[in-house]
């Protein structure tokens, strides 16, 4: 006789209770779970659908774990370019205070990247001041 793990079920059932649209496996799981005196083959049939259900809870669990795990790369990687970039320019403009050619150069380069597009319309009050309009 198939055995039935009656607190899943219960949990399964109010879980499926509280969706707005259920599949027929759903619903199947409830109207076998909520009966009162099911025979062998209903438990049968129960016990075969509550097992492809945990299954398909570990499946939603263990992409849900690997989706963080990618963000949180993602994350690292993001953060990582930044750095990157803050520290270049800095630099950059370090040396462009210590120079007057260096500085001239900066500027023209700011200028261009304002003019031509490389600043997004969005971004261009921040940078106004830099390019001297």
């Amino acid at each position: 006789m198939a055995t039935i793990d009656t607190n899943y079920l219960d949990d399964l059932i109010k879980r499926f209770r509280g969706y707005k649209s259920i599949t027929d496996t759903q619903s199947l799981i409830i109207v076998l779970g909520e009966q009162a005196n099911r025979d062998k083959e209903d438990n049968r049939k129960l016990a075969v659908l509550l097992k492809a259900e945990k299954k398909a809870d570990e499946l939603a669990k263990a992409r849900a774990t690997a989706r963080r795990l990618m963000d949180a790369e993602k994350s690292k990687t993001r953060k990582i370019e930044t750095r990157r970039k803050i520290i270049w320019m800095s630099a950059i403009e370090t040396m462009a205070n210590e120079d007057a050619e260096n500085e001239r150069m900066l500027q023209q380069l700011r200028v261009k990247a304002f003019n031509e597009g490389y600043v997004s319309d969005r971004d261009k009050d921040a940078v106004k001041a830099d390019v001297g309009l």
